[in-house]
């Protein structure tokens, strides 16, 4: 395996993982595949990944998906990486191993990361009250603290929730969020319960920035980016010229695929206006491994389970990541669904794997193409488990 890493490793780094060639020495380089337990990956056939091949192809024409990037990745080290369909329709680019997508709400980690390394530096607590950084916020929210906004466990109104998706397209200020997610309640005493909060980022966001005194943007470079040469992750401006960015759609009523209408970052910021390529996340998969970012006690700290004395906590949710086990398997994961995108980004530690998936087409189910994926290198998966 780690023979395989290597060679795969000098293959990327010559940019030769454009094309299925990549599979092809996956399967030739690892002998005849063998029926494994799901503690240790397979080595695909090659009709395994013509079966895969089929899958994507079969979910993009049934869904009207213009392109997609699969990849697998191995800490750091790209297992494979296939390219489906075209980035931009309208003249014909084809998806490349470095194409660009947005990634939705995978931005929340980052955002969660920057508090994280400020909480390291005796600059944050994550039990400070919010109003401690942001003192001019409704009196409704006293007493709601750092965690909370990170777990989802506030009780301050999703701004998404209020106004419809729709709400993205426009140039907001800070302050006209808070003034939407105020115009409600908030949803439960803090702490009492769950409920997935954009705001709760948009506020994280606040909160890094002012404590860094930089634009979320430059904080996440300097503190993650720039250290993990991630320079393909940014914030998604969609003013910005970024080489190769894919371009978003998504279908009108009658199934027909059209442009999308693009998400402004001020009104994201952390909660999901970033963007990203499978290799860079294979690099931030990889930082997660060791101490290059986080300090291990941290990064245990970011993936346990958030408590909820009443209701549910529906999604796993700890720090910024979903950690409910996928099919028995321990899991760290988070989706992403931005206008124009989807993101399916899993880490299986104790397999020492990634799988992502990008598709330019907002409003499409990715489930059953990740498990197609999973199944691919690890085929025991969800045999004898329930997700």
């Amino acid at each position: 395996m780690m023979i395989l890493r290597k060679l795969m490793n000098h293959i990327t780094n010559k940019n030769w993982v454009a094309t299925g060639m990549v599979f092809a020495f996956f399967v030739l380089t690892s002998g005849p595949a063998t029926a494994l337990s799901m503690d240790s990956p397979s080595k695909p056939t090659m009709a395994a990944m013509t079966a895969l091949d089929v899958k994507v192809e079969t979910f993009m024409k049934e869904n009207n998906v213009p392109g997609a990037p699969v990849a697998v990745a191995s800490k750091g080290d790209i297992l494979s990486l296939k390219t489906y369909g075209e980035a931009n329709v309208e003249l014909s680019v084809p998806v490349g191993p470095d194409t660009v997508f947005e990634i939705g709400s995978v931005s929340k980690q980052f955002v969660v990361t920057a508090a994280l390394l400020l909480m390291e530096e005796g600059k944050l607590s994550l039990h400070d009250p919010i109003h401690k950084y942001l003192p001019y916020l409704p009196s409704e929210w006293i007493g709601i603290t750092i965690y909370q906004l990170m777990t989802h466990t506030s009780g301050i109104p999703d701004y998404e929730e209020i106004k419809s998706y729709d709400v993205y397209r426009f140039r907001l200020t800070p302050e006209e969020i808070i003034r939407i997610a105020h115009s409600r309640p908030v949803d439960f005493a803090p702490g009492e319960g769950w409920y997935y909060s954009n705001t709760a980022y948009v506020l994280l966001s606040m909160i890094v920035e002012r404590i860094d005194g930089k634009p979320l943007g430059k904080v996440l470079k300097a503190r993650i980016f720039d250290p993990l040469e991630m320079n393909q992750t940014g914030m998604a401006d969609p003013e910005a010229i970024i080489p190769n960015r894919a371009s978003g759609y998504w279908v009108n009523k009658v199934g027909e695929l059209i442009n999308r209408q693009a998400t402004e970052t001020s009104s994201t910021l952390g909660a999901g206006g970033m963007l990203s390529s499978a290799g860079d996340m294979a690099k931030w998969d990889a930082a997660l491994y060791d101490d290059s970012i986080l300090k291990e006690e941290t990064k245990t700290m970011m993936w346990t389970l958030a408590e909820v004395p009443k209701g549910e906590n529906k999604y796993h949710y700890a720090l910024g990541w979903s950690v409910g086990p996928y099919h028995g398997l321990k899991s760290q994961s988070h989706d992403g669904q931005v206008a124009g995108f989807i993101t399916k980004f899993r880490r299986l530690p104790d397999q020492e794997l990634m799988f992502l998936i990008f598709v330019n087409r907002y409003r499409v189910r990715t489930s059953d193409l990740e498990k197609a994926l999973i199944q691919t290198f690890l085929p025991d998966i969800g045999m004898n488990t329930v997700e």
